[in-house]
C-alpha cells in the first residue's frame, strides 16, 4: 500500500469523496494491480478515444485521510512512511511524478521527480539520502505562464551517473512477484543499469570492441591464453598501455591478480618493524634523517646536555654549547677567569693566551 500512497501524491486526484487514477491505455495493467492491492471492485474505464485507462474508488474516510497531507492542492506534505516501506513509497512516487532516462547516444542514465511542492520534495530527498549517499541534492525552480495567464511554478531535481544508480538500486533492487511497479519505466531502469556498466568501462574499452566486433573477454582470452602473449605484447598489438591489459586481465578474470607476499623488515635506527616498499630502508623520514648523519653526539661543556655535532664542527670549534644561554655563561666564565682582557686601544676583548691553558683544564674537569 506505500506503492499506492506514492502513486496518489504523484498521480492521483481526489474529487469531493472519490478518488481517480489516469494512465496510458499502455499502462492499464498497473491500474488492475492496483485494484487488487486495496481489495476494490470498482470497474476500471477504457477510453480508447482518450487512449486512457481510469480507475475511481469512492471512499469518504479513504479522501479525508487524504487532506490531512494537503490534498489535492500543491502544498502537499511529506507523509511519516515506515522504513521498511520507504522505498515502495518512493517507487510509487516515481512512477507518476519521476522520469528515468537512458540516453545511449550520448551514454547518459539520470532519475528525478518534479513537484509543485518544494517542502515536499525536499523532504524527499533527505529521507532518501538516509539511504543512499547522493550528491547534488539541489533543487530546480522552472516557472512559466499557463494558457490562462496564471503563473506555474514547479520543482525538481535529478541525479546523474552512479548517483542515478544508485537511486534505481534501493528502488527496485530484491522485488518480489507481490511488489508493486510500472512496468514501463522497470524495464528503463535495466536499459539504465546496462548502458552504466557500459560507461564503467570507458571510452577505450568500448572503442577496441568496436573495433574488433567482439567482446572484450573473448579478445583477450584470444590473445592471452590461447596465442600466450603477455601484457605487453597485446598492449603493443591492440594500441593500448599494458597497465591497461592488466587491468582489463584481472577485470575479465582472464587473469587473476597475483598475491604478493607482505614482507616486514627491522629498522636500523629505531628497531621498529615496518612494510617493505622498494628499496625502502628506514620506518620514516626521522630515521632516514638520522641515518645521513656523518657527525657525533656530544656533551654541552656548561649545562651537560647532549646534543649533535656535525663533522665540519669539529675543525672549526672546540668548545660545544647547547644554546645562547650556555654561550653567555662561557663568556662570563671566561671574564671572571681573565682567559679575556680588553684591548686599550680598540676596546676589543682579547683572549688571554697565558690563561687558556687554565680555563681549559676547568672545562674538561
Amino acid at each position: 500500500m506505500a506503492y499506492v500512497l506514492g502513486l496518489i501524491f504523484s498521480d492521483g486526484n481526489i474529487y469531493k469523496t472519490a478518488l481517480s487514477w489516469q494512465l496510458q491505455m499502455k499502462d492499464k495493467e498497473l491500474l488492475f494491480k492496483i485494484r487488487d492491492a486495496m481489495k476494490s471492485d470498482y470497474p476500471i474505464e477504457l477510453s480508447t478515444k482518450k487512449n486512457a485507462a481510469r480507475l475511481r474508488i469512492s471512499n469518504f474516510l479513504l479522501t479525508e485521510s487524504l487532506n490531512q497531507f494537503g490534498l489535492p492542492s500543491c502544498k502537499i506534505k511529506f507523509p511519516e512512511v515506515p522504513v521498511k516501506f520507504l522505498r515502495d513509497f518512493i517507487r510509487g512516487f516515481l512512477d507518476g511524478d519521476g522520469w528515468i532516462t537512458a540516453d545511449k547516444n550520448r551514454m547518459e542514465i539520470s532519475v528525478g521527480f518534479s513537484n509543485g511542492s518544494q517542502e515536499f520534495l525536499e523532504e524527499l530527498v533527505r529521507e532518501l539520502n538516509k539511504h543512499v549517499s547522493l550528491a547534488n541534492n539541489h533543487l530546480r525552480v522552472r516557472k512559466k505562464i499557463t494558457k490562462r495567464g496564471k503563473l506555474s511554478i514547479t520543482y525538481g531535481i535529478a541525479w546523474y551517473g552512479m548517483n542515478a544508480l544508485n537511486v534505481l538500486r534501493f528502488l527496485y533492487d530484491d522485488l518480489n512477484d507481490d511488489d508493486l511497479y510500472l512496468r514501463r519505466k522497470y524495464r528503463r531502469q535495466l536499459e539504465a543499469r546496462s548502458i552504466y556498466a557500459e560507461i564503467e568501462k570507458g571510452h577505450k574499452w568500448r572503442e577496441i570492441e568496436f573495433k574488433y566486433k567482439t567482446s572484450m573477454e573473448e579478445l583477450l582470452f584470444k590473445l592471452f591464453a590461447e596465442q600466450e602473449l603477455n601484457g605487453i605484447q597485446i598492449a603493443k598489438a591492440i594500441g593500448v598501455s599494458s597497465a591497461s591489459v592488466y587491468r582489463w586481465l584481472e577485470r575479465t578474470k582472464i587473469r587473476m591478480p597475483t598475491k604478493r607476499e607482505i614482507i616486514f623488515i627491522k629498522c636500523p635506527i629505531c628497531g621498529a618493524q615496518f612494510k617493505q616498499c622498494g628499496g625502502k630502508k628506514y620506518c620514516s623520514l626521522t630515521c632516514a634523517g638520522y641515518a645521513r648523519r656523518t657527525g657525533k653526539i656530544v656533551k654541552c661543556i656548561i649545562c651537560g646536555k647532549k646534543i649533535y655535532r656535525p663533522l665540519w664542527w669539529f675543525k672549526v670549534n672546540v668548545y660545544p654549547l647547547c644554546s645562547l644561554r650556555c654561550c653567555g655563561k662561557w663568556h662570563g666564565k671566561r671574564l671572571e677567569t681573565n682567559v679575556r682582557h680588553r684591548c686599550e686601544k680598540t676596546g676589543q676583548f682579547l683572549p688571554n693566551v697565558s690563561n687558556v691553558s687554565t680555563l681549559e683544564g676547568s672545562f674538561n674537569a
